[in-house]
């Protein structure tokens, strides 16, 4: 009988330890962008869920969406709705919904999402039975220990950073995403080419002087919602990547303005203006003001019909693609002998195509792309501005 035992103990030894090494040969072990260690088995990874301001348009750069279980009702539920406040807005774009949102849609939520609710729910995403979160709330790193450990499945927190398009933390995120899903060539393909288009911008601003450079005044730029002509920032990240100078930074301001005084634009005005074309509603009623029309009509770049259109680019976090379309846009205007050699149509929609798996700028077979949407594009408003918003905006 012992010697049975004997006989016996040494195979269930064996068995154990066997099994033990080859979990832990196929386990991974990454370290996400809140320091926070993970390890799981990838090719047990058959069902994911995304949580957070742009964790999904990460995912979708990246991943294989018919693994997705469940997502966030502000990624499923249409435009205008009161519920998510301006990012289900018409005007506030985000092309990876656009073209993707039929892999999701008939699927559960793992949660409301959207800048209302950024709230774990933790009994949604139960519900979704997800292998792997992908969580967006950088911010948040307890909670996200939390959730890992009540639900028992791994969650890889990424982070954009505070740069926007041009943060590095964003190339760490893909970096990050690509490891995790085995999809590491696709990563390095995305990162190469955000560091191309860098270069790219830097090279073509290089030795142009400060006082050769026209001054530009961005306007309606969006900060958690619509905004109109006022609405600004220094040290804006899409003007800085393309080395344009900033009106605003020649004022001596920092960051985000909500409201610029625009006595500074009729006292001295910008050479140039770029609007973002989310805000041009708001402008347009801002127009119909007598008192604020004739302000607008005494500055300088508006008189001489020096304004231009870029597309919105924040909606639930930051749509990388059009703010690297931005970025070319701005750079044309300010240094067009530098950006002879670039159509912004072929350049826009070689940029989403990288991104997106599709042409999204100007498609002409799609009628639901980036400049059917928003005015027919990129442009130079080529007439009285307020006739413009009268005659285009809605």
């Amino acid at each position: 009988m012992k010697k049975g035992i004997i006989l016996l103990l040494p195979f269930l030894l064996l068995s154990c330890g066997k099994g033990n090494s080859t979990q832990e040969e196929n386990a991974i072990t990454l370290v996400d962008m809140v320091g926070r260690t993970v390890t799981f088995v990838p090719n047990k990874i058959k069902r994911i869920v995304c949580i957070g301001a742009g964790a999904l348009r990460l995912y979708s750069y990246i991943g294989d969406l018919s693994l997705l279980s469940g997502v966030e009702r502000v990624d499923v539920e249409g435009d205008n709705s009161n519920k998510f406040g301006f990012v289900n807005n018409s005007l506030a774009l985000r092309p990876y919904k656009i073209i993707n949102h039929s892999f999701w849609d008939n699927l559960p939520s793992c949660g409301m999402g959207g800048p209302k609710s950024q709230v774990v729910e933790k009994e949604a995403i139960i519900n979704c039975d997800p292998d792997l979160i992908i969580s967006l709330y950088s911010q948040d790193k307890a909670g996200m220990d939390e959730l890992s450990s009540t639900l028992n499945v791994p969650v890889l927190t990424l982070s954009y950073g505070n740069n926007e398009a041009f943060d590095e933390n964003i190339k760490k995120s893909l970096s990050l995403l690509g490891k995790a899903l085995g999809k590491e060539t696709r990563a390095k393909k995305l990162i190469d080419y955000i560091k191309g288009i860098e270069e790219d911008l830097r090279i073509r601003s290089s030795g142009i002087s400060k006082e050769d450079k026209p001054s530009i005044y961005l306007g309606c730029q969006a900060n958690y919602g619509l905004k109109s002509f006022e609405s600004s920032t220094a040290g804006y990240n899409v003007f800085n990547a393309a080395g344009v100078r900033n009106y605003l930074d020649d004022l001596g301001l920092e960051g985000y303005q909500k409201s610029v005084n625009l006595e500074y634009l009729v006292n001295k005005s910008p050479d140039k203006i770029i609007l973002d074309a989310g805000g041009l509603g708001l402008f347009k009623n801002d127009y119909a003001n007598k008192e604020k029309r004739e302000i607008f009509n005494s500055i300088e770049a508006i008189k001489k019909e020096e304004v231009y259109l870029q597309m919105p680019y924040n909606s639930y976090y930051t749509n990388l693609e059009i703010a690297y379309c931005d970025a070319y846009n701005a750079g044309m205007v300010s240094f067009p002998e530098r950006y002879k050699d670039i159509d912004i149509k072929e350049k826009a929609n070689e940029i989403t195509n990288m991104f997106l798996g599709t042409p999204f700028y100007d498609n002409p077979n799609r009628d639901d792309d980036i400049s059917d949407q928003m005015l027919g594009g990129f442009r130079k408003i080529n007439m009285p501005l307020e006739d413009f918003l009268n005659e285009y905006v809605k």
